[in-house]
Parts: structure tokens; sequence; C-alpha cells
């Protein structure tokens, strides 16, 4: 999600840490490609801003440094199971529905988008009900065009 130039931006905060050393093409493509695709410019900055403010050590944050803060930072950002179970309790909501409700907040979804969504989808794990067949004995024998119409002698010799 994040363009070049973003992640070039996010380097050179980091590298504001550090005397604001020159960024090279080479140094801003390798950064950008290591960074995870579905961050946005946002998290990264939030990110290396964590990171410099717990530093003591004096040590560069890299661009696995970047990708494990947004990590932790959307893991923080979910709500705990009992969090969720509470939820779903205040809600009403029945046990497959709490299933959805629970598996849409773990995606990230807000609990008016989750509730909304667990109450008009379809349960993945339904099977549809099976519709019955037709069934006939009668064509299970040859020549016998009905129950009944053919002698047990012919059924007999044609099986």
């Amino acid at each position: 999600m994040l363009t070049l130039k973003e992640s070039t931006l996010v380097l050179a905060k980091i590298r504001v840490h550090h005397g604001n050393a020159a960024i090279t093409d080479l140094e801003a493509r390798t950064f950008h490609e290591e960074l995870r695709a579905d961050m946005t410019l946002g998290e990264a900055l939030e990110a290396v801003k964590r990171l410099y403010a717990d530093n003591s050590t004096g040590r560069w944050c890299g661009s696995g440094d970047v990708n494990a803060m947004v990590r932790r930072m959307r893991n923080e950002s979910k709500p705990s199971e009992a969090q969720i179970a509470r939820e779903c309790e205040a809600r009403g909501l029945s046990a497959d529905e709490a299933w959805m409700y629970r598996r849409q907040r773990m995606l990230g979804n807000g609990p008016e988008q989750a509730q909304q969504q667990a109450l008009t989808m379809r349960n993945p794990l339904e099977l549809p009900a099976a519709q019955p067949k037709s069934r006939s004995t009668a064509r299970r024998f040859a020549g016998a065009q009905k129950l009944g119409a053919a002698s047990l002698g012919s059924i007999l010799r044609g099986a």
C-alpha cells in the first residue's frame, strides 16, 4: 500500500535520528521492498515514533523493526476474547451469529459492522438441505414398465 515515495519518507524519518545521512536510490528501494505490503503511511510513521521513543540503546530502526511494531499495534487494537463474548451477549446473538461476529471482529471490523455482517451473512459451515431424489424400483428390472408388470420368473432370470 505504501508507495516508494512514502516509504522513503519513513526512511528519512529514521535517518533524522542518526544525523540525516543521505538516502541512496538503492537504500530507498530496498527499504520499500522489505516493508509489509498492507502497511499504511500513518502506521509506519507511528511505528518509527514508538520505536525511537523507547530506544535507549541508540540502535538503528530497520524495516523488520517497523514491520514488527505495525503488527504489534494492529494486535493491540483487536479486542480480547472476553470483550467479544461480552459484546455478543449484550447484542443477544445466537451461537452461529456469535461465531460470525467473533470472526469479523478478529479481522479488524468494528462492532457495528461485525454485527451487520454476522446477521446478514450465511454461515459458511452450514450445508444446504439435501433434495430427495425420486426413486423407482421398476427401472431396475429389464423390460418392466410398471412395478409388478413383469413375472417373478422373468425378474429372477434377468438378474
